[in-house]
């Protein structure tokens, strides 16, 4: 079992996005779409210091006025364009913050709930990997580019509880171990993925990530369907 030391927690929510427009702050039945990771995080009580990651002003007017618990960790311009990836803004926070484990929630995964996030947390303590990441996964016959992945074209299918387990990263709940983080990035220029990673398993429902529109649409229909 690892010590955690300082754990922070932030939700990284740009103001920009091109696919879904204003879609950390659109409503999603009845509640802005940021609201839903954030309530979960609060409700986790995983650690006191948890920030929301923008350079919006709509955002951080919103959570200033909606939430004491969480602190606004104000980002720099440069780290916003679309070009920007996950590490720059991650190294930056705990660069500035100085964290032992760092913990991102992903606001466009809003589907997960605070268990979700004390699980994946209690599972990377207990765990010997620098890395978690949440995914789904499947062992039925996968493809990719018309290539065979996890089985033999040439063979006879077998049962697909035989065939190699393939993962798909939604990012909805990654954490870190912060020093060796950053001694990634220094080394390599990347971070992200760790040296010794972990991928942890959530419902595919909670991993249904607001890439498009038709994203949006699905999961408002489902959190309609839940409030019947």
């Amino acid at each position: 079992m690892k010590d955690l030391g300082k754990i922070i927690l932030h939700i990284p929510a740009r103001e920009g996005s091109k696919r879904v427009p204003r879609k950390n702050m659109r409503d999603m039945n009845g509640n802005p779409m940021i609201a839903y990771s954030i309530e979960s995080a609060i409700d986790s009580k995983v650690t006191s210091e948890m920030y929301v990651n923008t350079d919006s002003q709509e955002i951080i007017d919103f959570v200033n006025n909606t939430y004491q618990e969480l602190n606004i960790y104000k980002r720099d311009k440069k780290l916003t364009c679309d070009a920007t990836q996950s590490d720059a803004f991650n190294y930056d926070i705990i660069k500035k913050l100085n964290p032992n484990t760092l913990i991102m929630i992903n606001p466009v995964c809003p589907l997960i709930e605070a268990d979700d996030i004390k699980s994946a947390l209690e599972f990377y303590k207990n765990s010997d990997c620098d890395t978690l990441i949440t995914s789904t996964s499947t062992q039925m016959q996968t493809f990719c580019e018309e290539k065979a992945i996890n089985i033999k074209e040439n063979e006879e299918l077998a049962p697909s509880q035989k065939n190699k387990r393939v993962y798909t990263l939604n990012w909805a709940i990654t954490i870190w171990d912060a020093e060796k983080f950053i001694k990634r990035m220094k080394k390599n220029g990347y971070a992200a993925l760790g040296d010794n990673r972990i991928f942890f398993d959530i419902d595919d429902l909670k991993a249904v990530k607001v890439s498009e529109e038709k994203d949006f649409l699905f999961i408002q229909k489902l959190l309609k369907m839940e409030s019947l």
